[in-house]
């Protein structure tokens, strides 16, 4: 392998949003191993990294195509991508890379197809029996003999339980087979960490208990019951006591931190076993926390959903504070490796920043809400949503963000207060940043009608797993 062909590992964490990172400057210290890795003469992070979309399955779609949601619409009309669309994996391969895919979500999976390109795939299954046979005897006996530490201890709720531990001994082992071949590598893991339910292992619980005055396993029941009812909770304005916003803050912490203790080993073990490899480690978007009324990452376009963490190792570029996406990184790790990236629609960070980051979100009801509370006021997620709300298109640059919905709804925000829209105060740049989302629509106006007819259901079983996990039917 020479220097123009290094090894590549790109480690996604489920819904952490920047400013909850140390990184970011959170004041809980979340992500201690990042920020070692920060502390790196080779390392590189970037304050705005903006996620395409605000869930994972159309984020990670734009992650493995290096594409924009409207033009991939995995997640945007479709449930699985398209025979057409070119991924990142693809290119990888045919430049002579092996491939693989490590993941334990079901939307980043063979089912929606994003596993295309990918020489081996590993899926971490739900049931005891397949966990069994995935990872092995001797991991699955570690994980058992340090439940209280790994996991949620001898809890029958199975959804209480966190699946990290074992999806780290599959990317370890991965990376130790990979390691042992002739020819360069391209390694892919999507850790569902820490998504909801907020509910970390319990070691992580008494760490973290001194946060809060309920006792952990009420907290547990609490942060359970937010996660099983979360669009209720919405719906009633987000009722909870002062404790129990202590109680979401702590756990949601705890998964972070819990979750960011395998990113410095799989670092050390890559250091170790491998010659020149590039390290890459982002989220696929945030978390609503109670802002502007929201929880989960369902409702609205902005930086609590979209501003994640990103950090490189070994890759040659710049330092710098500006705007940057996941696509942009896509493009630079495949020009790095000499592989073919026209498809991508992003910049080679190498020599080029993008002027703004552009995200966008489908159309959808609100009818789970109003079943709620009929009179619910939509407008915090977006002015002028009644019934639903519309398509939009968040054009970020780094003093303002434009928000405009295909029914002509507009809104400018002067960052980072994203909840006073003031388009009609500074009018010169509401009419720019339009003109821009206006531009960037029209250019991909032809890939918003390309896509073939294969579009497949997914399996009911995938279904039951991502309704488990929050996501509605109409994400689905």
């Amino acid at each position: 392998m020479t220097a123009s062909r290094p090894n590549v590992v790109v480690i996604v964490q489920d819904s952490v949003r920047y400013d909850r990172t140390t990184l970011g400057g959170h004041r809980r210290d979340t992500t201690p191993s990042l920020a070692r890795l920060a502390e790196r003469e080779d390392a590189r992070t970037f304050e705005h990294a903006t996620a395409h979309a605000r869930y994972t399955l159309p984020s990670s779609a734009s992650m493995l195509t290096g594409t924009a949601p409207s033009t991939h619409d995995v997640g945007f009309g479709r449930t699985t991508l398209d025979s057409s669309t070119p991924t990142v994996a693809e290119a990888f391969r045919d430049a002579g890379y092996e491939t693989s895919l490590v993941t334990n979500n079901y939307f980043v999976s063979s089912d929606t197809n994003l596993d295309r390109g990918f020489e081996t795939y590993t899926q971490l299954p739900n049931s005891p029996l397949g966990i069994l046979k995935t990872v092995g005897v001797e991991s699955t006996l570690r994980w058992l003999t340090q439940l209280r530490r790994h996991s949620a201890g001898f809890d029958l709720d199975k959804h209480r339980h966190s699946g990290a531990y074992l999806m780290h001994s599959l990317v370890e082992d991965e990376l130790d087979r990979l390691a042992g071949g002739d020819d360069p590598f391209f390694l892919y893991a999507h850790f569902n960490q820490p998504h909801r339910p907020y509910y970390p292992p319990l070691a992580w619980f008494e760490k973290y208990a001194d946060a809060f005055e309920m006792s952990t396993r009420d907290a547990g029941d609490f942060s359970m019951d937010l996660h099983r009812n979360l669009v209720e909770k919405v719906a009633k304005g987000c009722p909870f006591t002062d404790d129990e916003w202590r109680v979401l803050s702590a756990l949601y912490d705890a998964g972070i931190e819990y979750t960011d203790t395998f990113m410095g080993e799989l670092f050390e073990q890559v250091s170790a076993s491998t010659d020149e490899t590039v390290f890459v480690v982002t989220a696929d978007h945030g978390e609503h926390l109670g802002e502007r009324g929201a929880l989960g990452h369902k409702y609205v376009l902005d930086d609590a959903l979209l501003n994640v963490p990103l950090l490189t190792v070994g890759l040659d570029v710049p330092e710098s504070t500006e705007l940057v996406q996941h696509a942009d990184v896509m493009r630079t790790l495949l020009d790095t490796a000499g592989a073919r990236s026209g498809f991508v629609d992003g910049v080679d960070l190498r020599a080029q920043r993008p002027n703004a980051a552009v995200s966008e979100d489908v159309a959808r009801s609100l009818d789970p809400i109003y079943e709620f509370d009929s009179e619910f006021d939509a407008s915090q997620f977006f002015p002028g949503a009644d019934d639903g709300l519309p398509a939009r298109t968040s054009l970020r640059t780094e003093t303002h963000r434009y928000v405009r919905g295909d029914d002509g709804t507009q809104v400018l925000y002067e960052l980072p207060d994203e909840s006073t829209n003031v388009a009609d105060v500074f009018p010169d740049v509401t009419a720019d940043l339009r003109g821009q989302t206006e531009a960037w629509l029209d250019d991909r106006a032809d890939d918003r009608t390309r896509h073939g007819a294969d579009d497949e259901e997914l399996p009911e079983a995938t279904k039951d797993h991502l309704r488990n996990m929050g996501y509605l039917e109409e994400e689905l």
